[in-house]
């Protein structure tokens, strides 16, 4: 696929979610989600907090983003609530096109690379500056969003974690250079890109959506470690197709989709010579990816949410077949997997797929002001039922996390968020292999998009983290202070047994803050946190400062 075809179709895909979300907004929609409501984003979380609350209809919050029938029914908040007034909660009278907010962000690091879950933009050490914009429209149940961003790293020169590789390998991943496509510097100059963002061309019709997106995709419930995908890097050029909203089936109410897109690789991935696949050692630098995720909310216990995802990794052939297609339909275990289907000249089939699944549910309870969530995921398939019966730990990822809401009238409330995620290899791994989390000894640029990944930001292999956050929520906006750990290579410690072990674990203990202050015609956004990193006994890293400043203009 030529780079001018992508570029249309992945352009495509921002226009349609943008017409879909106008299409069918009513009076009564916010004309901050006349982009859609970013997942992730800013009006994504409030909104949860008011569902917390009472104050949102309850919802599944496990497929995102949402389409325009799900942003309008969110829309319909019961009473007062703090941003009542503020330009997101304004009337819109379903415009047929509208101008979204330019969006313009200078982020520094003080000593080396640190930032996550902000899409595409990879904030480098020295200054970081992007800047977002675009145009939504609407044509019936078609609606198209254009919402493009493109960012500038300066990149500066930090001490790089010795991998044992030459030339540019050297700014690969420290512990998984030939593993995975996570670079630890993009090159020794300035980095800069371009990229479609959150746009997205879609149709909603007759309770089906249908369409293309670059948009960041939210599985499941978690709001900072998401196990499979979240917006820590750029979202996947993909095609979808699903239920509109979920559907009542009686007993209560389901949602699907299925997700087939193609993805990019950094310049310093360990993949190098064809984008198609030749053989096990050139697995070609494109991959189809290809995904399935369904919730259900049963209707005897309200605000109860499970749900299932599959992701599949798969080498890219130069063109979509039946096999590829199937992928998310098949077995969970290998045994249930069918012989054959393999790519000329490769050896195992299942060998060239990697394959991410998860289990997760949500609770939300509103007279209580709290809900709990968590997630438990599997890296590859699991040998057969005996394997899964046995051994329900191999190669798993866990996250938990609550948010608790304390309203204090009708002007203003503060919320307690907490969440971990567990992807540490467990003890099982002193007697079997264990595949480490998000690599790949194949498909060998790991779970990631552009060099950067598209779960949770903790690192690969042996990997966790933690986060706590206290918000308030005022008619001037949003007041943050927060703290995060996270730690790979817990591994490591196991391996002292009077070798050097090759294997440094890494920590990063983290204190921010941040401020969201609403304008007439701008909004200001300002933080700042003070991360302490380490790596290994011997080689630490000095304290890094970050600070971030941003202005989103508004037109209404």
């Amino acid at each position: 696929m030529s780079n001018t075809v992508r570029a249309v179709l992945t352009g495509a895909t921002g226009l349609l979610f943008c017409f879909s979300s106008l299409a069918a907004q009513s009076d009564a929609s916010v004309a901050g989600a006349r982009g859609g409501v970013v997942a992730g984003g800013e009006l994504d979380n409030y909104l949860r907090y008011l569902q917390t609350i009472g104050r949102v209809p309850l919802a599944a919050w496990g497929i995102r983003p949402f389409s325009a029938a799900e942003v309008d029914s969110l829309s319909k908040i019961k009473g007062a609530h703090p941003w009542k007034n503020s330009w997101m909660f304004r009337a819109d009278s379903a415009h047929h096109f509208s101008v979204l907010p330019v969006t313009v962000n200078a982020g520094f690091n003080s000593a080396f690379p640190f930032g996550s879950n902000d899409g595409a933009v990879w904030a480098g050490r020295g200054l970081t500056t992007s800047l977002q914009g675009g145009v939504a429209a609407a044509w019936g149940p078609v609606s198209l969003v254009l919402n493009p961003i493109v960012f500038r790293a300066e990149n500066t020169a930090f001490t790089l974690a010795p991998n044992g590789e030459t030339g540019d390998g050297v700014f690969r991943n420290a512990d998984a250079p030939n593993n995975v496509d996570l670079p630890q510097r993009f090159g020794n100059a300035a980095y800069s890109k371009f990229d479609w963002g959150q746009s997205t061309l879609r149709i909603d019709w007759l309770g089906v959506t249908a369409g293309v997106s670059t948009a960041n995709q939210y599985w499941g419930p978690a709001t900072v470690f998401p196990v499979i995908l979240g917006n820590n890097a750029a979202g996947i050029p993909h095609a979808f197709l699903g239920t509109e909203r979920p559907t009542n089936i009686g007993i209560g109410r389901v949602q699907a989709q299925v997700v087939y897109g193609l993805e990019s690789q950094s310049a310093y991935s360990p993949v190098t010579g064809s984008d198609t696949f030749v053989d096990e050692t050139n697995p070609g630098t494109r991959r189809f990816m290809s995904g399935l995720i369904a919730t259900f909310s049963p209707a005897p216990i309200p605000g109860l949410e499970l749900g299932a995802a599959r992701f599949f990794h798969q080498a890219w052939s130069g063109r979509i077949r039946s096999t590829e297609l199937r992928s998310p339909f098949e077995g969970i275990l290998k045994s249930s997997l069918p012989p054959g289907n393999a790519l000329v000249g490769s050896g195992n089939p299942d060998e060239l797929k990697n394959q991410l699944a998860s289990l997760f549910g949500r609770w939300v309870l509103p007279h209580s002001g709290f809900e709990v969530y968590a997630e438990y995921g599997h890296e590859d398939h699991n040998a057969d039922l005996r394997d899964l019966e046995s051994e329900p730990d191999h190669t798993r990822i866990a996250m938990a996390g609550f948010r608790k809401v304390f309203v204090r009238d009708d002007s203003s409330f503060s919320a307690l968020n907490g969440e971990y995620i567990d992807g540490s290899d467990p003890a099982l791994l002193r007697h079997r292999g264990e595949n480490a989390t998000y690599v790949h000894t194949v498909l060998r640029q790991g779970h990631t998009q552009d060099g950067q990944l598209l779960g949770a930001n903790i690192g690969v292999g042996s990997a966790g983290g933690a986060y706590v956050s206290w918000e308030t929520y005022s008619p001037g906006g949003r007041t943050t202070w927060y703290v995060q750990r996270t730690v790979q290579n817990t591994e490591s410690s196991f391996l002292d047994s009077g070798n050097v072990s090759t294997i440094a674990q890494q920590l990063f203990a983290t204190v921010g803050y941040e401020h969201h202050r609403f304008g007439t015609l701008a909004d200001l956004v300002y933080g700042a946190a003070f991360t302490e990193g380490k790596r290994g006994p011997t080689l630490s890293r000095a304290p890094n400062f970050s600070a971030t400043l941003g202005l989103i203009a508004h037109l209404y």
